[in-house]
């Protein structure tokens, strides 16, 4: 037979938080001005947009060994006003693509640039190593709920 102060050790608690978890979740769940968003950075709380919303300014495709990628980031949305950039650069050389580099550029108001990223600079990295690269921009605005995102390819020779 059960002891009264096992039920009060081991059941009672579980009762008890079962029960105001769930109290907690129909309050939140009938709030209209609340959300529960558990996928923030995928699914169908975030959407990305086309390649043709962006353009790379002085970007060429075959560039020297131990020579500067360089380039800018025009955007053609007019929806994006601020958010956060990313550049990252993959070789694509061997049969698993490996990350050669990431940037970031956090806080980047597009339209007060022109909209062209990131500010007040242009991307520049070097590469020592001949091969096949994969450059993929992506742009998030302020929220993270929204994205853009391009990838192109890079020879080095």
């Amino acid at each position: 037979m059960v002891k009264p102060s096992a039920f009060v050790i081991y059941v009672l608690p579980i009762i008890l938080s079962v029960s105001l978890g769930t109290a907690v979740m129909a309050e939140t769940l009938s709030s209209p001005d609340r959300e529960l968003n558990f996928a923030q950075f995928g699914g169908d709380g975030h959407t990305s947009s086309s390649k043709s919303e962006i353009s790379l300014i002085g970007f060429n495709n075959q560039i020297a060994q131990n020579s500067n990628i360089e380039f800018s980031i025009e955007l053609l949305n007019p929806d994006f006003n601020c958010g956060d950039l990313y550049i990252t650069i993959y070789d694509a050389s061997s049969s698993e693509k490996q990350v050669l580099t990431q940037s970031g550029f956090l806080k980047q108001c597009f339209i007060q640039n022109n909209n062209t990223l990131p500010v007040d600079e242009n991307y520049s990295e070097l590469i020592t190593k001949s091969g096949t690269y994969e450059i993929y921009v992506e742009i998030f605005n302020e929220k993270y709920t929204d994205s853009m995102s391009m990838t192109e390819t890079i020879r080095v020779e």
